[in-house]
């Protein structure tokens, strides 16, 4: 119960590290097992109980606790993995820089799979496990995990490149100002793959409140491409491109917020009287 998880919270408070020490491992069991109850009260207590061992004894807890949250978020159905990512951070929120570094590539890995789960509550979480980790490691976090998921973006495998998508636009929902200026050149190379016109659609949802700024190089890139297929006899191949192009458009154009909305009509005007017909056209 609800009362119960309360009444460990308080113990952990009260002890003496040296009893906390001696109970350790009894009780960290009964915490993931409330965080994976599926009830949000219980789970948010259990978190800061979490957060509270880890303030009372730092090194000490930390190599038992990251690969218990570790293993259960592999293991685990939704509800514990939504729970897990709640322990999680915590556990970053309450521990010092030195704390976090000696971990680093475990908590990279567990948060970077968290933010790709399928569960959109544990994406949610995630996320927060991100943004503190940022707090506390600063850009080591974006040099850690966006690389890997770009990667993953490029594969072959649906599964891993939906996947990748849905880390990259987590963490893009809470640090879009610094992640954009790094992943939109990368996205913008031409010929502008299926993939890249799918993966800069679904960013645009996730940025609204920021992407404008970098319009200057999506809307040009876009209404080149596509009035690159102005009469010209396109395959299947082609056409699905061309497609996935006008897709990532709507996307852009839907997307955008009322702030980005001048820098959006500003630049398609001016490829209004740019001096190929097909793009003016496009822009039209």
């Amino acid at each position: 119960s609800l009362n119960y998880t309360v009444q460990v919270w308080k113990t952990v408070v009260s002890v003496t590290p040296r009893t906390l020490r001696e109970i350790l491992s009894v009780l960290v069991d009964q915490i993931v097992t409330t965080l994976a109850s599926g009830d949000s009260e219980r789970t948010q207590v259990a978190g800061r109980c979490l957060g509270d061992i880890v303030h009372k004894l730092g090194d000490q807890v930390l190599p038992e606790i990251i690969p218990v949250l570790r293993d259960n978020l592999y293991k685990g159905d939704e509800f514990t993995r939504q729970g897990v990512c709640v322990g999680l951070a915590e556990v970053i929120d309450c521990s010092s820089k030195e704390q976090i570094t000696k971990f680093l590539d475990i908590l990279v890995k567990v948060v970077q799979d968290a933010l790709c789960d399928e569960d959109s509550e544990v994406r949610t979480m995630a996320a927060s496990c991100f943004q503190n980790l940022y707090n506390v490691v600063g850009n080591r976090t974006l040099d850690e995990i966006v690389p890997a998921l770009l990667v993953a973006m490029e594969s072959d495998d649906d599964e891993a490149k939906t996947r990748a998508l849905n880390g990259m636009t987590g963490i893009l929902g809470v640090r879009s100002r610094e992640l954009l200026p790094y992943i939109i050149p990368r996205l913008l190379k031409t010929p502008l793959s299926i993939s890249h016109a799918d993966a800069l659609g679904s960013i645009s949802a996730a940025t609204s409140e920021t992407i404008h700024y970098h319009f200057s190089s999506i809307l040009p890139t876009i209404i080149m491409e596509l009035a690159s297929f102005s009469d010209a006899d396109l395959d299947e191949e082609e056409k699905e491109r061309e497609e996935a192009i006008r897709r990532c458009c709507r996307s852009v154009c839907h997307n955008v917020d009322n702030m980005g909305i001048n820098w959006l009509v500003s630049e398609i005007a001016s490829k209004c009287t740019h001096d190929k017909e097909s793009v003016r056209k496009e822009a039209c």
